[in-house]
């Protein structure tokens, strides 16, 4: 049994926080883990309700503002030296900094797992380069981080795994709370979006594309949009974001038409429930919720970013360029309108799924990596 300290940033649940979730409940008899990560919130809920070990480890002080870099340091160094883990393994960009900077302080090897694409600074790059290895959750990403001098024995690709078994693929939408509760018709048109509220998600280039579909093809078809979501960031051009969503759901073409629902569980139940998954995102390092439609057989436009190609190929979804409303649309259309090529599609991508995205293909890549470090150490 490997004991493993897990460290998160915040006490969300998100893409991050899924995939890690779903590869330790695959590993049972493998992986004790040990989180260290901020102790209110959504995460903390999970963990507990699993049995998993905590300790309280927060990068924000009381007021709100961030530690300094020495103060944070130094607390994760304290507590790591106290507990006894056989391996650290940082869960974000952010959180493998942090780690990267007291590997010389600590006796244990340490992993980062790299799951956004930017443009990052030396500083960073010399963080990254202090862990025993970087796991990248694409060949999108693992290639961003090459070409900015990262060493390429220092980051690896490992696909975030899914337990398809989850999703009932190929299964028609059926009645449940979501169109109950949004008073949705069975026959109703129903575009869905996954994500959090951000700039980054490129919702209102979906919110453009659905309007220029038109007000007739709307209407005929009984379009809506419902987007599940929250937004985390306390910026002001977040917030506004937010507030701009808002005001199209209550003005305008899409008034009566678009739905934010906040935080939705299970997904599964929400893919069931939608025609077709939109994601209009600037960039995707590997989004979980392209892989939970693709095991569920959900059809999918999204933009050509990332590593979205990756999970779907050239037959799994329409693929368009980020920030283009008007290919968006018409990616819209052609799945509504095809429905025999949009059912091809999704069925080539439960078949990718299947065949590279499993989790036991991603527990037997983790577990080998785990397996190598303790071997050097």
């Amino acid at each position: 049994m490997k004991r493993v300290a897990y460290l998160c940033e915040f006490s969300s649940i998100n893409g991050g926080e899924n995939s890690l979730l779903s590869f330790l409940q695959s590993t049972p008899s493998v992986i004790e883990p040990v989180f260290l990560c901020p102790p209110d919130g959504p995460l903390t809920q999970r963990l507990q309700s699993l049995g998993y070990a905590q300790h309280d480890f927060r990068v924000f002080a009381e007021d709100g503002n961030r530690k300094s870099a020495e103060a944070v340091s130094a607390e994760l160094c304290t507590l790591i030296n106290r507990i006894d883990v056989d391996i650290v393994h940082a869960n974000s960009l952010s959180m493998s900094r942090v780690l990267g900077r007291i590997t010389e302080s600590i006796t244990k090897p340490t992993i980062g797992h790299i799951r956004d694409i930017l443009k990052v600074s030396g500083k960073v790059l010399l963080d990254l380069t202090q862990l025993d290895m970087c796991l990248a959750v694409s060949d999108a990403t693992r290639d961003c981080y090459l070409q900015q001098g990262l060493s390429e024995n220092k980051i690896a690709t490992v696909y975030n795994g899914i337990d398809a078994s989850l999703f009932l693929a190929g299964t028609a939408p059926t009645s449940s709370c979501l169109r109950q509760d949004l008073k949705l018709a069975e026959k109703s048109v129903v575009i869905g979006g996954v994500g959090q509220l951000g700039l980054r998600k490129g919702w209102e280039v979906l919110l453009d594309a659905v309007e220029l579909l038109g007000a007739g093809f709307l209407d005929r078809l009984n379009v809506h949009v419902v987007l599940a979501g929250l937004r985390h960031s306390e910026k002001q051009e977040s917030i506004e974001f937010e507030q701009r969503l808002r005001g199209r759901s209550q003005n305008g073409m899409l008034k009566g038409r678009l739905h934010l629902v906040g935080y939705w569980s299970p997904i599964s139940e929400f893919l069931l429930n939608i025609n077709l998954l939109a994601h209009p995102a600037y960039q995707e390092p590997l989004g979980r919720v392209l892989l939970e439609a693709a095991a569920s057989s959900t059809p999918v436009v999204a933009t050509d970013v990332g590593g979205t190609r990756e999970i779907f190929g050239e037959q799994g979804a329409v693929l368009v360029p980020s920030g283009n409303a008007e290919v968006m649309a018409d990616g819209l259309r052609d799945i509504i309108e095809n429905q025999p090529l949009a059912k091809k599609r999704a069925v080539h991508a439960r078949q990718r799924v299947d065949s590279t995205f499993g989790i036991e293909l991603h527990k037997a890549q983790i577990l080998r990596y785990y397996d190598a470090l303790l071997q050097i150490d």
